[in-house]
């Protein structure tokens, strides 16, 4: 038997599923990747597979093969050194300028796969960073890493007070529920640790305008924390709605919701909280029922025996506000309790309600959004807070003489009268006063602060709308009733009616039929409202006593009656063209440049009509055509007014050239 040097024989190769040494050139990391799909631990291109993660050297490279190891072959067995190097590939490559979040999934799956260790997890954890902690703790997170994550929160110390600091440097809870979706066990646990509200802390030793704008700041802050979080967490809307219930955080949670992000809220669960807001109002009722009774003279124990049945289904915090209420000595203050209910209203419809009222405004900064609630959902929980509105108008009261004015003071009425599906006549009548002082403080007369411009302006705009709900309440539908809110007949204008659809100035005419006038400013309209069919400007026409007569009147005294541009003189000679009753009569008495640039039945062909009209009224007078043909109608200016009937008797006649005809 012969003998082997033992310098020839080969050492056994060691299993790099243990040791992880390699030796071996470097293939493609995506040749590997795609090769060793579908394979076992044993296979020969897993197996080298591991040995280049071991080697490589680019971290993006080697976090790409440890997590496809990780979540393929080796999936339920994996070496603990390929563990810490997926997780350092991973997190440590974070720090890298080309990094661009990868998500940590490759830690994530590194720390949560059944071979990692409690030590590796833990030291991995306490080195993270908040952001980190959130991306390891998503909602895909195995359950051994979601729980250690959430130990790690917990063990972040005891939450501190809100204050306006933590909006700028966040403690770490803030930060891991402002990434994103979190797993149900980090989320609580992040959930459980936030700041708590504000401390008010002892205003003795400070001033205390100090000390109530310090406490305002603070609050502040603590609603724009609740705002971001529930920002980035739409899925747990009714979850936190739940938990805060009962807490310092409830009223901050669905104020947000209902004021804030009204519009990411699932229907039901808006639904649920317009409700539960509105239900609010009756204690505001209760309070002023009680304040004005203690202004008639009435003492503080008569108040509350009158009311002991209301106030024992109340809440101990809404008690001590009543009882604290009457106890006040000063006028003033009383007198804010008697008109609670109006001013309840007044700050829901200009904060919290202000987005549900008016959603085709609503924005999420410059942009428009998309509504998770149908319009009819919208609709109806606006019409809620219309019926609750009314019931504050009996408590409303005239302001102080010298009290400032804003336009929040008046916008709740018109958006009461826009969501009431009927506005009675005594709404108007308990509107009415509210508008009189409105006006009274633009007049220029009042004793009050007179409005900034812009107050002025805005405040005009709501005026203006509550007016014409009142001469003209619109009909209970759309989400915004706004335009459809026109007024009284004889107070519209033309342009008024051009921007409203052919639906919504049918609605109106429908209101008021047989009003000669009305129809004739809605015909004028017409023109003025960019293109209308001629269907819709034949049924506004057939409204009139004298169809036949009035649109010869109308476009005589054209210029008078309806101005404008070009386009404008344009659109009326197309609807009078449309026509088929249009006779040669009504034709001489369009604007001579716009009749003989209408087209008829092709893009280049001049319109019959027109033709034939200037035909019958010049012949074959070659001198007449001939000065017809240098006539001064022009496009724009007094010009473009010239009737083409006249200028063609000017022609036909050698007589001077008419002057326009008269304006406004």
């Amino acid at each position: 038997m012969s003998m082997v040097c033992a310098s020839t024989i080969k050492p056994r190769r060691r299993d790099p599923l243990v040791t992880g040494s390699s030796s071996d050139a470097l293939l493609p990391p995506e040749f590997l990747l795609a090769a060793m799909a579908g394979c076992g631990p044993d296979d020969p291109v897993v197996r080298l597979t591991v040995r280049q993660a071991r080697s490589v050297t680019s971290r993006t490279d080697r976090a790409a093969l440890s997590g496809a190891l990780l979540s393929g072959p080796l999936v339920e067995e994996a070496p603990v050194w390929l563990l810490e190097a997926a997780v350092a590939a991973d997190l440590e490559g974070e720090e890298e300028t080309h990094h661009f979040g990868r998500g940590s999934a490759v830690a994530a799956r590194a720390l949560g796969h059944p071979s990692c260790t409690p030590d590796l997890r833990d030291r991995t954890l306490r080195r993270c960073t908040p952001q980190q902690l959130a991306r390891l703790g998503g909602p895909g997170a195995a359950e051994q890493l979601a729980t250690a994550v959430a130990e790690v929160v917990r063990e972040l110390g005891d939450p501190p007070p809100m204050c306006p600091q933590l909006l700028e440097e966040e403690t770490p809870v803030q930060t891991m529920l402002r990434q994103g979706p979190l797993h149900d066990a980090v989320f609580e646990a992040a959930r459980d640790m936030l700041p708590t509200i504000p401390d008010p802390g002892d205003p003795e030793g400070e001033d205390i305008d100090d000390w109530l704008d310090r406490n305002r700041r603070a609050h502040e802050a603590w609603r724009t924390m609740w705002r971001r979080i529930l920002e980035r967490q739409p899925d747990r809307h009714r979850e936190l709605v739940e938990w805060a219930d009962g807490t310092d955080a409830e009223r901050a949670v669905r104020d947000e919701l209902l004021g804030s992000l009204p519009w990411a809220v699932e229907p039901e669960l808006l639904t649920e909280l317009a409700a539960a807001d509105l239900k609010r109002f009756d204690f505001e009722i209760l309070l002023a029922q009680g304040s004005r009774m203690r202004r008639d003279g009435a003492d503080e124990q008569q108040v509350l025996d009158r009311f002991a049945g209301e106030l024992s289904s109340r809440t101990e915090e809404e008690l001590i506000e009543f009882r604290h209420r009457l106890g006040l000595k000063s006028t003033t203050l009383l007198s804010m309790g008697c008109r609670a209910p109006a001013t309840w209203v007044q700050r829901a419809a200009s904060g919290t309600w202000r987005h549900i009222l008016n959603p085709t405004e609503a924005k999420d900064g410059h942009r428009q959004v998309a509504w998770s609630a149908s319009a009819e959902t919208l609709a109806r929980v606006a019409t809620d807070f219309a019926e609750t509105a009314v019931r504050a108008l009996p408590y409303w009261e005239p302001a102080d003489r010298y009290t400032a004015t804003h336009p929040d003071e008046v916008v709740w009425v018109r958006d009461m009268l826009l969501h009431l599906p009927v506005v009675t006549e005594d709404v108007k009548t308990a509107v009415r006063p509210v508008v009189q002082q409105a006006r009274g403080w633009l007049s220029g007369y009042h004793h009050a602060l007179q409005p900034r411009y812009d107050h002025r302006r805005r405040l005009e705009e709501i005026l203006d709308i509550v007016q014409r709900v009142l001469a003209d309440p619109p009909p209970a539908s759309g989400m915004d009733r706004h335009r459809t809110a026109l007024g009284a007949p004889h107070e519209v204008t033309v342009r008024v009616l051009a921007g409203v659809s052919e639906q919504t100035l049918r609605e109106y005419l429908d209101r008021h039929v047989g009003d000669d006038s009305l129809v004739e400013k809605a015909l004028l309209a017409s023109a003025a409202g960019g293109y209308r069919s001629g269907e819709g400007f034949e049924d506004v026409l057939r409204r009139h006593s004298a169809p036949d007569e009035v649109l010869l009147r109308l476009t005589v005294a054209l210029r008078r009656d309806l101005g404008g541009g070009p386009s404008w003189r344009e659109s009326w000679t197309r609807l009078i063209l449309a026509g088929e009753d249009t006779g040669p009569g009504l034709v001489r008495a369009l604007p001579a440049w716009s009749a003989l640039r209408a087209r008829g039945g092709g893009y280049r062909d001049a319109h019959p009509l027109v033709v034939s009209v200037v035909r019958a009224s010049l012949g074959s007078d070659q001198d007449a055509w001939d000065r017809f043909a240098s006539c001064p109608a022009a496009y724009s200016g007094p010009a473009a007014w010239l009737r083409l009937g006249d200028l063609l008797d000017a022609a036909a006649k050698g007589t001077p050239w008419p002057k326009p005809p008269a304006g406004r």
